[in-house]
């Protein structure tokens, strides 16, 4: 098994979670796809423990960027932000453990790949105000915020602070499959 990214599809290849982002708008159109393809997501037992809560208009965004920690200012300026919720025990409940929390990462990656298909950048992060973004939303008390994603157009990192800027030069990379892959035993 050896590094080829030739069988893998172009999105899963081509994704990663850049921060400069355009305030260029989306279209609703693309919008609707990215959520379509969230609400595709497989979940256990199919119980779509998921909601999707976006965040578009400006004196909205204005409100929720208040809730975000410092390390996250520079999604302040994506267009769109979805908050991906569910109620801790909407999924099943099979062995006592959170499915909800791997249907929210399911549902996530699909909208994170479909931005990717559409020539958009998608970034999930940790890092605000739970309790804070329920408030400003209305999402109830019952339900867990998983990830917020920011969603929009790259733009020129010239765009960024530059610690923010330096984090995007450093790049990504992933461990290899021999540190990570176990065949019959660990």
């Amino acid at each position: 098994m050896g590094e080829e990214t030739n069988m893998i599809l172009h999105e899963i290849v081509k994704r990663r979670s850049g921060r400069a982002f355009s305030q260029k708008p989306i279209s609703d159109e693309m919008l609707g796809s990215i959520l379509q393809a969230g609400r595709r997501a497989p979940s256990c037992a199919n119980t779509q423990a998921w909601n999707f809560i976006v965040l578009k208009s400006p004196d909205v965004l204005e409100k929720a960027h208040e809730a975000l920690s410092r390390g996250n200012a520079w999604g302040k300026r994506a267009p769109i932000m979805v908050i991906v919720a569910a109620k801790e025990n909407a999924g099943c409940g099979a062995h006592g453990l959170p499915y909800f929390m791997m249907d929210i990462g399911l549902a996530t990656e699909n909208i994170l790949l479909q931005s990717v298909h559409l020539g958009l950048m998608a970034h999930p992060t940790a890092g605000w105000d739970e309790e804070r973004l329920k408030e400003i939303t209305g999402i109830p008390e019952e339900y867990r915020i998983g990830t917020v994603i920011f969603i929009g157009y790259e733009d020129d990192l010239d765009k960024l602070d530059e610690r923010t800027k330096e984090k995007e030069k450093m790049g990504f990379s992933r461990k290899p499959l021999s540190e990570i892959v176990h065949l019959d035993k660990w």
